[in-house]
């Protein structure tokens, strides 16, 4: 029976390296869809009002505040597995690759190796 596992990651590059580390394993390209979630409140880092002054002199203080924008959590990998056997391999190649469960619950039952 057909399984479909997500991963999260929170910058494309890694996401876009899992998704090529599938292929590569073996996995077909239309099995595997990433996704970009964009948020419209913007980056959760370098994306603040601070330093939006008229003053010009303390101008680096606003652009240090708008400087290298991290967006976290919005690339999304789902992987299609043929079946067990399949989804463990997804899920141990999207392990290496640092993709996380987007189930709180998950995340907390591993981080205590409970389950």
């Amino acid at each position: 029976m057909q399984q479909a596992i997500i991963r999260i990651f929170d910058e494309f590059d890694d996401a876009e390296h899992a998704r090529a580390t599938l292929i590569d394993s073996g996995f077909a390209s239309e099995a595997v869809e990433l996704t970009i979630k964009a948020d419209e409140a913007g980056a959760v880092e370098g994306n603040f009002a601070v330093g939006n002054v008229s003053d010009r002199s303390q101008q680096s203080t606003y652009a240090k505040s708008f400087a290298d924008p991290k967006y976290r959590g919005h690339c999304m990998l789902m992987v299609h597995a043929a079946d067990a056997e399949g989804a463990a391999h997804v899920v141990a190649i999207l392990e290496r690759c640092g993709g996380r469960d987007p189930d709180p619950a998950a995340r907390f039952l591993a981080r205590n190796d409970i389950g």
